[in-house]
């Protein structure tokens, strides 16, 4: 709507007038001096033009436009890019596709609107930030990568990015899964301080919300991370299987071996049927180890329909099987020095894996002692009997484990007070297995006060004699005789009967009086050995560890029929071998050597990935712990997938083999595994704005939306008063100005020219 309207000076129209009429009286008394009629109406007329354009100035007409429009405001959209938009919506595409169609409609709709009205465009994880292009292509070359959604932080960035300005609403579109840690203000703040503001929030939920059918899934959880095997052993996998959402469904699970080539062979198979919605059944498959290598075994199960969630389906763990038997299984009834120094020796070495078992004659009321499976063949390849009384295992146990032995595995017995034919294994299944002779006689009792009796016990101090060159004896030095003679000498030993005078038995150690202390022999397919001391662990202390952990060493490696394989070797431990991205995990690996003088030789560390890609960690620390060579560091942030830490001496010409522990970065983002759309919560957030308009609408309702959109703008619309004043702008003030003076500067032109000045 249009209107005249004057706006004399000073406000008053009175002045204007008084001013109007003082310079029409001027004019008409102040004539021009001229009695000719044509020079006369000349200089009248110019007057009155100027006279005339003064008026207007005074008086000041003008128009006045007024008209209805919205205000000035902002709208802002914030899409969501947690990967969590990858999972699947429907049958039509993922969530991210269909947020892409809704940003697209929506952009089309909103430029049709009126000008006043700027848009911004948000993308939203665990933060929000703005994105420049407001296209609707603005999202087709985006790929979701973030590793949390946080809602809070969009509606915060929403407010943020109106920079000022009106808030027209705010649009948040995503799953609404907060899958980040609520720290402080929560998304229910922020809606709860825009409905206070008068704005409102829309919401456009995308992705299916949970439900029986929406909330399907199989998961490996529980496998270990490694096993230390041996070929054709058979031993069990056991791990857990979560079922979930599958009440009746059948469902494949394997076990698969992967060597280091990537082949794959399937090693057992199970059929599994969930008898509850929800369950988790522990799970338990004989497998046989294959040939000596290092593999991934994975225990894995197919993808059933309808599951979202994928990566938990298989779950690894690293093998590596060695050529031969290492499993030792020590029983002690003493607990005496001599077992604390020979079970730490025989752990340094990871191809010997010793499981302890202590059985205190306190508790010799309930002897025999269960000791499970642990006698059956193939279990152990190795036993090891410390002091311990015969009555303490039982006959039926022994009687296994003779089976054992004659099956090919290997038997010691230690010196002790309460073992040999003193500890009743003169009458047990025992006797026909040890390589010595024993007498039932020299039975005594658990309680006996004989235990230094003459008869069983040689007093110390006590010198070895080698008797014969075998590899047990082959303790290092020029001179294996000297070497043995200078050796702290044993507190005592056992005094045995004698030797079996049987093929195969062999008397490899001697005190200077012949007495044996160490008989070696055969039983079936087993090796046996009778060792008549305990206190080995005097060599340790006393500096000559190197001869300790080679003779304990080689006489495990002689009962397994092995060759010594011992030297400079390096060995690698983790912190763990299956770990998520971001964990922190630490490293360390030692270069071990069976002699008192290691090579002094500076280690490296290197990542090796799937593809053979050498990347070398250079944050490390080397240091020399106990006389070996150290270096210790953490494994850097990697991408889920396979990898190798390869350690290697920095001098390439050393010889010393390098070494890689294969370990697996495994994606544990709290978004992947949390694949429900939470549509419910987005919905709420918008009901706390409805007084406002603020509603949901679903990714197919877009030109809804815009439509309330549109309807919120012509609410929002307030008269806009436009004046268009005479002079108040450069051109019209100048054009009177140009009038006046030119109007002023003719008459005093004419009236010169004429003579009338």
């Amino acid at each position: 709507m249009s209107s005249f309207l004057i706006e004399p000076i000073y406000h008053s129209a009175f002045v204007a007038t008084l001013v109007s009429l003082l310079v029409v009286v001027v004019l008409v008394l102040v004539t021009p001096p001229t009695e000719n009629p044509k020079q006369r109406r000349w200089l009248i007329g110019l007057r009155f033009l100027a006279a005339f354009i003064l008026m207007l100035a005074i008086f000041r007409p003008g128009f006045v436009q007024t008209d209805t429009r919205p205000a000035e405001a902002t709208l802002v959209v914030a899409v969501d890019t947690s990967r969590s938009m990858t999972f699947p919506d429907d049958d039509r595409g993922d969530r991210w596709t269909h947020q892409q169609q809704a940003w697209q409609q929506l952009a089309e709709g909103l430029s049709t609107l009126d000008e006043s009205m700027s848009v911004r465009l948000l993308g939203y994880d665990k933060t929000a930030s703005e994105l420049e292009n407001t296209l609707p292509s603005a999202l087709d070359n985006r790929v979701p990568t973030g590793d949390l959604t946080d809602l809070a932080a969009a509606a915060t960035a929403a407010i943020a990015a109106a920079q000022g300005q009106p808030l027209a609403g705010v649009v948040i579109m995503g799953d609404g899964a907060q899958t980040a840690p609520i720290d402080g203000t929560g998304a229910e703040r922020i809606a709860q301080m825009l409905k206070t503001w008068g704005v409102p929030l829309w919401t456009i939920p995308i992705g299916p919300a949970g439900g029986q059918s929406a909330n399907r899934d199989v998961g490996i959880d529980a496998l270990p991370e490694s096993f230390q095997l041996f070929a054709k052993n058979e031993f069990d996998v056991n791990s857990q299987v979560q079922l979930r959402g599958l009440a009746g469904t059948e469902v494949p699970l394997r076990v698969r071996w992967i060597d280091e080539k990537g082949n794959s062979t399937v090693a057992a198979e199970r059929q599994l049927v969930a008898e509850k919605a929800n369950e988790v059944k522990g799970m338990s498959l004989q497998v046989i180890a294959p040939a000596p290598g290092i593999y991934r075994l994975n225990v894995e199960v197919d993808p059933v329909e309808g599951e979202l969630v994928t990566s938990n389906n298989l779950q690894t763990a690293f093998v590596n099987v060695r050529e031969g038997g290492g499993r030792i299984l020590y029983l002690e009834g003493a607990p005496r020095l001599e077992q604390t120094y020979l079970r730490a020796a025989l752990r340094r070495f990871p191809d010997l894996d010793l499981t302890y078992q202590w059985i205190p004659s306190d508790t010799s009321a309930r002897w025999p002692i269960g000791l499970r499976d642990w006698f059956q063949k193939g279990k152990f390849d190795i036993y090891i009997i410390g002091d311990l009384d015969a009555d303490a295992i039982g006959r039926e146990q022994l009687s296994q484990l003779a089976q054992s032995v004659s099956d090919g595995a290997g038997l010691v017995m230690l010196g002790g007070y309460h073992n040999y034919d003193a500890g009743g294994y003169a009458n047990s299944p025992l006797a026909d297995v040890l390589p010595v002779e024993m007498d039932a006689s020299r039975r005594i009792s658990i309680q006996s006060d004989e235990v230094d009796n003459p008869r069983l016990q040689i007093p110390g101090p006590i010198t070895i004699k080698r008797s014969r060159s075998h590899p047990i004896t082959n303790i290092g030095g020029d001179d294996p005789d000297a070497t043995w003679s200078t050796l702290p000498r044993l507190l005592g030993a056992n005094r045995f009967v004698g030797p079996k005078v049987s093929p195969g038995v062999q008397v490899l150690l001697e005190t200077a009086d012949s007495d044996p202390l160490l008989v070696v022999g055969e039983y079936g397919r087993g090796r046996t050995a009778a060792v008549a001391f305990d206190s080995t662990w005097r060599w340790w202390r006393e500096g000559r560890s190197e001869a300790y952990r080679r003779y304990w060493r080689q006489l495990a490696l002689w009962l397994l029929s092995r060759e010594e394989d011992s030297g400079d070797r390096i060995f690698i431990e983790l912190d763990s071998r299956r770990f998520a991205n971001e964990s922190e995990i630490g490293f360390r690996a030692r270069l071990s050597s069976l002699t008192d003088e290691p090579a002094q030789v500076k280690l490296t560390a290197a990542i090796i990935d799937e593809n053979n890609r050498i990347t070398a960690i250079t944050d490390t620390a080397s240091s020399t712990v106990a006389g070996e060579q150290t270096v210790s560091g953490m494994i850097p942030n990697l991408e889920p997938g396979y990898y190798r830490l390869q350690v290697a001496p920095a001098n390439q010409d050393a010889k010393i083999k390098a070494e890689t522990l294969a370990f697996q970065v495994i994606d544990q983002s709290r978004e992947m595994l949390m694949p429900m759309a939470d549509p419910g919560y987005l919905r709420q957030l918008a009901e706390i704005t409805k007084d406002h308009g603020g509603a949901a609408f679903s990714h197919e309702e877009i030109d809804q939306l815009i439509q309330q959109i549109a309807e919120r703008r012509h609410q929002a619309e307030a008269p806009v008063v436009e004046k268009q004043m005479l002079g108040d702008d450069p051109v019209s003030g100048w054009l009177l100005f140009v009038l006046f003076a030119g109007a002023l500067s003719t008459e005093w032109y004419l009236r010169r020219r004429w003579g009338l000045v």
